[in-house]
């Protein structure tokens, strides 16, 4: 009986907490539609929208890029392939589109560095031996052109680069822990960042009232160049300024895939669920749910997680039927 009452508090108390704050649906612009650009054998395999503009990797061929089980991930592909880059400002303009050629290799992240070098990343290494290991972080320059590579280690969860050029890699747990061949994983602590030659600057380490990671679910940065991430077990949310000290916060929430940030307003996917975001304010040393968000297209299509692009700071995207719309924390009122 005692354990059936308590069960009835903590369930009162999430209907009294959902309470406070009300449902915001929020209508997201339309800024590409790359159904006007793709051909019949064109594929989207990755966006990103960085500090100054939006990234956009197409795939010449159909994908393989997992075994066809399904079970394995597929590094590189028997026979080399085509893709396009194409890079456009926030209104919806190209400003940059680069053919590479005859590349064998699966990638998964599209970024565009300050030295106007386009960094793609393939979230998957095999490590075979000292010598023999897979180089996943190519950068070419806008004429498509292998300038250099290297490793970045297996199991990327995601990729950010921050105002002054520098390579944020976040790790899932098979990056983490090992797996592929990793008996000593580079992602072992979870999120590192890289210069723009590949030279580890720094990863972190937990401070006083934080664990280890176990597997990093979010991670993005401001334009003040801070870095925040959020992981798992204890769902925390960290704050790293750029003399690399840390702040964190609780959040109460766990299963978070997605975080932006606008002065002292966070908005994150709901935990687990599907449909809804959560827009926090930050309040000294508390994290406090302001509303949830519900994002739809002009056209009334939901959109969520599902098809949430990786985005910098305070601009929230997502690719819904080859489109992407786009808009920014402080639209949300």
């Amino acid at each position: 009986m005692v354990l059936v009452s308590c069960r009835n508090k903590e369930d009162k108390k999430t209907e009294n907490e959902e309470m406070i704050f009300g449902t915001k649906s929020h209508t997201v612009e339309l800024i590409i539609d790359f159904k006007e650009i793709l051909k019949n054998d064109e594929e989207i395999i990755s966006v990103s929208n960085g500090n100054n503009g939006i990234n956009t990797l197409i795939i010449h061929s159909a994908p393989k890029y997992r075994t066809e089980n399904g079970m394995f991930a597929v590094i590189k592909s028997d026979q080399p392939k085509d893709y396009t880059f194409l890079r456009h400002d926030f209104e919806g303009n190209e400003i940059l589109k680069t053919v590479i050629k005859d590349e064998y290799f699966n990638f998964h992240n599209v970024n565009f560095l300050p030295t106007k070098e386009i960094l793609l990343i393939c979230g998957r290494s095999r490590y075979k031996s000292e010598t023999e290991i897979d180089r996943n972080a190519r950068i070419y320059n806008s004429n498509g052109e292998l300038s250099r590579d290297f490793i970045v280690g297996d199991g990327i969860q995601d990729v950010k680069i921050d105002t002054i050029g520098n390579i944020w890699t976040s790790y899932f747990d098979e990056g983490i822990f090992g797996n592929y061949g990793w008996n000593d994983p580079i992602g072992v602590n979870g999120l590192i960042c890289w210069n723009k030659e590949g030279e580890k600057v720094w990863e972190f380490e937990p401070t006083n009232g934080l664990d280890h990671m176990s597997d990093c679910y979010a991670m993005n940065i401001d334009s003040e160049n801070n870095t925040w991430f959020y992981y798992y077990t204890e769902f925390p949310l960290v704050k790293l300024n750029s003399s690399k000290q840390i702040k964190f916060w609780e959040t109460k929430i766990g299963g978070s895939s997605s975080l932006n940030i606008s002065d002292n307003k966070i908005l994150m996917a709901d935990g687990y669920d599907d449909n809804n975001f959560l827009l926090f304010e930050i309040n000294g040393e508390k994290l406090k749910k302001s509303k949830k968000v519900k994002f739809k297209s002009k056209e009334g299509t939901d959109l969520n997680k599902r098809n949430y692009i990786s985005s910098f700071g305070s601009k929230i995207g997502f690719l819904e039927n080859n489109k992407i719309y786009l808009t920014n924390i402080e639209e949300i009122k």
